[in-house]
């Protein structure tokens, strides 16, 4: 057996990462798409795969240097359809025979991101989302002024950027002609659409809130013709509505979501319900759910992919499938379409990124374990809990590597048991004492979890002893574990990770004079809060933090919603802004403190990372910022690869330089 080596940084471009996957209508056969990265030229692929669900060997439909992502395949089971952006950068709709040939360019839209596509039940069209944002000639707008006019309350997104005019609007194209048509215009966004069975009617989300900019996360179901005409507002309540789908009789919607008021949507679970597709009451179908239903399961390898439902029948039954977010896993339950019955049908130490699956249940999924960064999987919703592991992306590559699995503890903190993991240096040596760092993931509202993290084993490669936790504030663990630090960031959690740093100093293979501490967005929030309120900790890494209410609220792309967590605006309660600023603090800040941001974070814009920095500078205190050029808040899941390269690296460095 070859000898196992040290993993490195660059070990993050050999990771390959599933992501979506579809059923064929016939249920024997998956397509998925592939995440690859290509550190040399500093760029992503993302390739389409063709298995047999019952497994075997794959097929590559598409390869090369393009982003072939979204694969769905068209009713008769005959070609797919994709998203790629092959043709001059700008994202279209093309289609490939499924026995072979070449892939053909459908529409020819000018340029803006598309997502959402789905074949009309005849095939005859392609339903999708789109933000029309055509791309200017580099030369013509050399020779153009260059402003942003703003008019709205909500006019940028971390991620997506600066809206302008243009919003997420309903497309049809018509196959195989390509022509395009608008089905709805104007300034309210479109979030989600799916056909009727009958392909005669479709349902859509778009926020009808009288004031949507101050109710952003509010969404209404509307039911249209083909033809986008004829349009009805299904729903009268406010609140929140995503994972739309029909029942399989086309009478009855089903969606997640919950009632709330503007800036209630943490105080709530987001259940599975029901309404009729002509209007009526809404009935509650899951009324066992504990958690969102969707996926916060945090890390920088395969990513979720908010909450899909999926309708099917299981003998006589409809019932409806759907994602649950518990302790440190994201899995697949299903429910009666009449309510209640709800039961686990993909379980265990696992994070489900994707599922889809036939109208008879036999299903797919692309899902990870810790030591896994996420592989293909076929099931049949039944159960009985039985699956099946189709592939193996990336065990070559970590059986070369010399990598501990991590454990997983509680911590106590009093009454409270915090989930919390180990990463372990390999080969450690008996008697021997080590660094330790804690991890604070982001949100809060996040979780760790059942999944392949790629900074962590870096770190504990480099000779560290990691603690990744889950404090209160976390999802996964119930509701009140969840929102009881609503407005009140710094308390309860930071006295749950001063408990994990207790549990670890306590461990004979820990040197508890060499601690460390860091995370990203929350995670950087309560790394400057802990340097604040402890000198425990020798270094320090802050990332993409929320330093200042005070000055977040009128710069992030929401940042209006803080009044709802800080209980008031900031000019009528400005002393209680600052003081649960963690810098604030920065005067009895003596760790030496690395600040990464990005410049074009619009979820923490760069100004928070700015005060900090200026102030530990003016203090005469050990400080550095790095700042990525045209990253966005997430920079360490979907940066530019040699830019996530330099922040691990940088990261590393500051730890082997203070501690």
């Amino acid at each position: 057996m070859a000898k196992r080596r040290k993993m490195i940084a660059e070990d993050l471009f050999r990771i390959q990462v599933p992501q979506t996957v579809d059923v064929s209508p016939d249920g024997e056969q998956i397509v998925y798409t592939v995440k690859k990265t290509h550190g040399a030229k500093n760029t992503y692929s993302h390739d389409i795969y063709r298995a047999k669900r019952t497994g075997g060997s794959r097929r590559a439909m598409t390869h090369g240097k393009s982003n072939d992502t979204d694969p769905i395949w068209s009713p008769d089971g005959k070609r797919v359809a994709f998203l790629s952006d092959r043709t001059d950068d700008i994202t279209n709709i093309w289609t490939i025979p499924v026995d072979g040939g070449e892939p053909k360019q459908l529409t020819k839209l000018k340029g803006g991101p598309v997502m959402g596509l789905s074949w009309s039940p005849d095939g005859k069209s392609l339903l999708f989302l789109h933000r029309d944002v055509p791309k200017k000639d580099p030369k013509k707008a050399k020779r153009e002024a260059s402003f942003k006019h703003i008019t709205r309350l909500y006019h940028k997104l971390d991620g997506m950027g600066w809206y302008g005019e243009a919003r997420w609007n309903l497309y049809v194209a018509s196959f195989p002609s390509g022509k395009v048509s608008a089905l709805t215009t104007g300034d309210r966004d479109v979030t989600e659409a799916c056909w009727a069975p009958d392909g005669k009617r479709i349902a859509f989300l778009q926020n009808g809130h009288d004031d949507p900019d101050r109710h952003i996360f509010h969404a209404d179901i509307y039911v249209c013709g083909r033809d986008g005409k004829r349009a009805k507002k299904i729903t009268s309540k406010t609140g929140l509505r995503q994972s739309l789908a029909w029942s399989l009789d086309g009478k009855q919607l089903y969606f997640c979501g919950n009632y709330m008021k503007a800036g209630e949507w943490i105080q709530h679970t987001v259940p599975v319900r029901k309404i009729a597709a002509s209007g009526g009451a809404e009935k509650l179908i899951t009324p066992g759910v504990k958690n969102w239903t969707m996926n916060m399961v945090v890390t920088d390898t395969i990513s979720g992919f908010g909450g899909p439902t999926l309708v099917y029948r299981d003998g006589s039954e409809e019932r409806i499938a759907y994602f649950q977010d518990e302790e440190g896993a994201c899995r697949i339950y299903s429910a009666s379409g009449n309510g209640g019955d709800e039961r686990l049908e993909f379980g265990g130490n696992v994070n489900i990124a994707a599922f889809h699956g036939s109208q008879d249940g036999r299903a797919a999924a692309i899902a990870a374990e810790i030591m896994t960064a996420g592989d293909l999987y076929s099931f049949t919703l039944d159960g009985s809990g039985e699956t099946k592991r189709n592939t193996k992306l990336n065990d070559a590559l970590f059986q070369s590597l010399d990598l501990v699995e991590p454990e997983e503890i509680r911590v106590k903190n009093g009454s409270t048991k915090v989930q919390a993991w180990i990463y372990k240096p390999p080969r450690m040596r008996k008697g021997a004492k080590y660094p330790c760092v804690i991890e604070v993931h982001g949100g809060p509202m996040c979780q760790y979890g059942y999944t392949f993290f790629h900074e962590m084993h870096l770190l504990a490669a480099q000779g560290y002893v990691v603690i990744a936790t889950n404090p209160r504030g976390s999802s996964g663990q119930g509701l009140k574990y969840m929102n009881c630090i609503e407005g009140n960031w710094g308390k309860l959690d930071y006295a749950d990770c001063m408990a994990a740093v207790d549990t670890m100093v306590r461990k004979p293979y820990v040197d508890g004079k060499r601690l460390g501490i860091l995370g990203g967005s929350y995670g950087g929030f309560m790394t400057i809060w802990a340097v604040g309120h402890t000198n425990r900790f020798k270094a320090g890494v802050t990332q993409r933090a929320l330093g200042n209410w005070y000055t977040q609220f009128g710069s992030s792309d929401f940042g209006w919603e803080d009044q709802y967590e800080m209980g008031g605006l900031p000019w009528d309660r400005p002393l209680h802004y600052l003081k649960k600023s963690p810098n604030f603090y920065v005067n009895d800040i003596k760790t030496p403190l690395l600040i990464v941001h990005s410049e074009q974070d619009h979820r923490c814009p760069i100004s928070q990372a700015e005060e900090l920095f200026t102030s530990l500078k003016v203090l005469g205190r050990t400080t550095e910022l790095v700042r990525f050029e045209g990253e966005s808040h997430g920079l360490s899941r979907g940066g530019k690869p040699q830019n996530r390269l330099e922040r691990l690296n940088r990261i590393v460095g500051w730890f082997a330089r203070y501690l």
